[in-house]
């Protein structure tokens, strides 16, 4: 009998890549038995441990080699759906190569990230440029070709808290009145990063974001 892990892989396959838990849980039964107590909670606890697996968004989860696939080759972009399901709408070969071309130019995302929010953490205030990332907000394999580009759906931060605001952590989230929310998954870790729930981080450039960051607190962030 296959394991869960490998079982997991091959409905993802059925699905093209990826598959929301509920798809999961209803058709695992083709490639393996449900056995224990709770099987279901053995499903989940599986996509979370295992590097096989990366997370998309709430409940979605994917094929790690697919994942980076998506983001390497922009072969397209999922779109989430208020029930925790996702399709994939593929890009055609010219949408691939121009879109391709600016994900390994970042550099030229970051520099216009820069020019619009300043070089400064608005968490930690670190302003070194070396020592930031400029992530998306609403993640690059959810983002539409000119959602990819936009400087608006960019967001500064230092290594940790970008982490955490990453598509694959979703650990914390920011408000549009600019208040940064903590997920209740941090547990004990929530008093040692040096924000509360609910703090107002006066610095976090805001104009021009609202709609990017209410994608990432329904679809991204873990609650």
């Amino acid at each position: 009998m296959l394991t869960y892990s490998e079982a997991i892989e091959k409905v993802m396959i059925d699905n093209g890549g990826f598959a929301s838990l509920q798809f999961i849980y209803k058709n695992i039964e083709k490639y393996r038995e449900k056995t224990g107590l709770t099987p279901d909670d053995t499903i989940a606890g599986e996509v979370q441990m295992k590097d096989i697996f990366t997370r998309i968004s709430k409940g979605v989860w994917g094929l790690t080699d697919f994942i980076d696939k998506v983001e390497n080759e922009n072969l397209g972009n999922f779109i989430l759906q208020e029930d925790k399901k996702a399709v994939f709408k593929s890009n055609n070969p010219t949408e691939k190569t121009i879109v391709s071309k600016t994900r390994i130019g970042q550099d030229k995302f970051k520099k216009a990230l820069i020019e619009d929010v300043g070089k400064v953490c608005p968490i930690t205030n670190i302003d070194n440029t070396r020592l930031l990332i400029a992530g998306h907000i609403k993640p690059w394999s959810h983002s539409s070709n000119e959602e990819k580009l936009n400087p608006k759906n960019g967001i500064l931060l230092s290594p940790l808290f970008d982490k955490l605001f990453d598509m694959r952590v979703g650990l914390i989230t920011f408000t549009p009145d600019k208040k940064i929310r903590l997920s209740k998954k941090l547990e004990e870790n929530a008093n040692r990063i040096g924000v509360f729930d609910g703090q107002i981080i006066n610095n976090l450039k805001i104009n021009g974001r609202e709609d990017f960051l209410q994608y990432h607190e329904k679809f991204i962030f873990q609650g």
